[in-house]
């Protein structure tokens, strides 16, 4: 039976975890207290990150045996730093056993050749053999093929952003091997009657915690084509695994070369989905969500609206996800017009 294993976010490796009989899966916020949060931590953590630290701190998750936090985000490197002190200091006993996977998404080849002996370390202390690794990139890479058929259908217009978000959610709750069957199961039962004819927007900003804002968009007329965020649009990224060659390395490279993270450097890097995206000409306007709390993709905003007006694309910047429902109307009425 595959042990529980708690992940920070998509730049941990799923397929080692899983090759060493874990059951990975991404841990998530909720709406409850956080008390240990709000007596060791300050208020500058987003809400995700103050659940997990409390939570793991007080043993509400004690069916986890694993946590595996990335170091690809000053956040989720701060929380491992918490965790541990937490334990060292006051004298925290309910956290699991914590691993850091300490990838860096700087392009030098000092950070390629850093991170490939990480990945590689990290199958030995898991003491994976490669017959079980390269099974689980197999499943990985299947579970990576139904995202895409995802975004398929949204791209014709046949499927709700808000409804392809919930699904492809699932990529990081269910097991991977379930997951492609999932996807087909629930596809037909939801897929538009007609394709949607609306203004097509593209979310990007803070990763979202949930659907509100892309149904403050449906219920405004509007059609979410794509977010840049790693739990919507960019889940799968471009390329599957490699299955020739050594899996290690393919593991590495795809981590780091087609995971989207918030410390890609350099900038041209981060921006180049984006971009194309934009390029496309498929998007008639961009949502930025940058929430108050936010002291990461709000330095980027500036040159991304830049860039978005040199397209002619419009845009709204939001800082609440749900909250904001009479200027997000407003924009999807102004490119309506637009269309016409």
């Amino acid at each position: 039976m595959n042990r529980a294993a708690g992940i920070t976010s998509n730049t941990v490796p799923w397929e080692i975890l899983r090759a060493a009989g874990y059951a990975p899966s991404l841990m998530e916020g909720d709406k409850d207290p956080t008390p240990y949060a709000d007596r060791f931590m300050e208020s500058v953590f987003d809400r995700r990150i103050r659940v997990i630290f409390d939570r793991l701190c007080s043993g509400a998750w004690k069916h986890l045996e694993l946590v595996v936090v990335s170091r690809t985000s000053e956040p989720e490197h701060k929380l491992y730093l918490y965790l541990r002190e937490a334990a060292r200091i006051h004298g925290v006993n309910s956290i699991p056993r914590l691993y850091l996977y300490n990838l860096l998404h700087t392009r030098t080849s000092e950070s390629f050749n850093y991170g490939l002996e990480r990945t590689r370390a990290m199958v030995r202390d898991f003491e994976v053999n490669q017959d079980r690794l390269l099974e689980s990139i197999v499943e990985g890479n299947r579970a990576r093929a139904a995202i895409r058929e995802i975004l398929r259908w949204r791209r014709q217009g046949l499927l709700e952003g808000s409804v392809a978000l919930g699904i492809i959610r699932k990529f990081y709750s269910e097991s991977r091997d379930r997951f492609p069957d999932i996807v087909q199961a629930q596809l037909p039962a939801v897929q538009l009657p007609a394709p949607a004819r609306r203004p097509k927007i593209l979310i990007k900003g803070a990763p979202l915690d949930d659907d509100a804002l892309h149904r403050l968009v449906e219920q405004s007329g509007g059609y979410v084509l794509a977010e840049d965020d790693w739990r919507g649009a960019r889940a799968a990224g471009a390329q599957d695994i490699r299955i020739d060659g050594d899996p290690a390395t393919a593991i590495f490279e795809k981590y780091f070369y087609d995971t989207v993270s918030p410390r890609i450097h350099p900038a041209a890097e981060a921006d180049s989905w984006f971009r194309r995206e934009i390029e496309t000409g498929e998007v008639d306007g961009v949502l930025f969500y940058v929430p108050l709390e936010d002291d990461v993709v709000g330095w980027d905003y500036p040159r991304h609206f830049d860039f978005l007006r040199k397209q002619s694309v419009p845009s709204l910047l939001v800082r609440s996800a749900n909250g904001e429902a009479a200027p997000v109307a407003a924009f999807v009425e102004d490119l309506r017009r637009r269309q016409s």
